[in-house]
């Protein structure tokens, strides 16, 4: 899948490779230890981090908190605060889960994330060669990932969009292939599809996130706000001709994650139609409603307006 990586958000900016600052081999060293470390020690680490960033340093607090301030004004400012604390907590969580999936076995991912209806796949697989799988940033999506490929038997390919930093790349792409997911980089992804999908399989994204603003542009209503989203969604169903299948993940406790499969529709219209994008926002907007203590508010969702409603 093609996460905006929450890292990025709640961490100073990584700066482009060949810079004098670049942060050199340690970080991934110690990406390394603390993947061998029990979760429940991770997860005091992740308490920790969370009191000093959020409560000392205030790091994105206040972006956090106006990002849902806009999405859900009909909340008392009380449960907004509140909710806010939880997101962050969770995106702390988030990572350092991320960084555990290094060594966690099939086994232990099957017991911390359940897929309660994966026949579903397994049904559209019979009659189209390529299912589209689109889910959020909701949950800890690289676990959604990973236990979808150790879990369903079926291949499986992720557009993502690599980070800056070369070395952290490289351990980011090999804890997303370990049970055999294929790779697509975003923005070369035709040659890469066009390999994947003459064998069949399912191609997963994260389509939530939002375009800079001179790259195209998808508008629609979202949480009350007019949001940009990438087209690209509407697009990748059209030219592989897929179903498409939307990935509802729901936090059942810490560290553990509930999968469901909605089949939101065959293949999608014309080039002016965009009804499979509106139904997969739909569902991202229930979700988020529903808990939206588990969505990543810690980046700049909404930061610039539609051209055509701009002052």
């Amino acid at each position: 899948m093609a996460p905006v990586d929450a890292r990025a958000h709640l961490i100073p900016p990584v700066p482009q490779p060949g810079s004098k600052s670049r942060p050199r081999r340690w970080l991934t060293s110690l990406i390394h230890l603390l993947g061998r470390m029990p979760l429940p020690v991770l997860y005091g680490i992740s308490s920790v981090l969370f009191v000093l960033l959020y409560y000392v340093l205030r790091m994105q607090r206040k972006l956090v908190l106006d990002n849902i301030r806009g999405a859900l004004p009909e909340l008392a400012p009380g449960l907004q605060k509140r909710i806010a604390a939880r997101s962050y907590r969770n995106t702390l969580d988030v990572l350092l889960e991320t960084i555990k999936a290094q060594t966690l076995t099939p086994r232990q991912l099957a017991d911390r994330v359940v897929i309660e209806n994966p026949q579903l796949i397994y049904d559209l697989l019979k009659d189209h060669p390529t299912v589209v799988a689109a889910a959020a940033h909701q949950g800890n999506w690289e676990w959604m990932q990973l236990a979808c490929a150790a879990q369903l038997d079926i291949r499986i390919a992720t557009l993502y969009k690599p980070i800056s930093h070369t070395d952290l790349d490289a351990q980011l792409q090999a804890l997303r292939r370990r049970f055999g997911t294929t790779l697509i980089a975003a923005g070369g992804s035709l040659g890469g599809l066009a390999r994947f999908t003459q064998a069949g399989g399912v191609v997963a994204v994260l389509a939530d996130q939002g375009p800079r603003a001179d790259e195209d542009q998808y508008w629609s209503c979202f949480l009350g706000r007019e949001t940009a989203f990438y087209p690209g969604l509407e697009k990748l169903i059209r030219l592989l001709r897929a179903p498409l299948v939307f990935i509802h993940m729901q936090r059942t406790g810490r560290g553990h994650y509930r999968l469901r499969l909605q089949h939101l529709g065959e293949t999608a219209g014309p080039n002016d139609d965009y009804t499979m994008m509106e139904r997969y926002i739909r569902c991202v907007e229930t979700q988020v409603r529903a808990a939206p203590e588990d969505w990543l508010w810690a980046y700049k969702r909404w930061k610039y307006r539609r051209p055509d409603t701009a002052e």
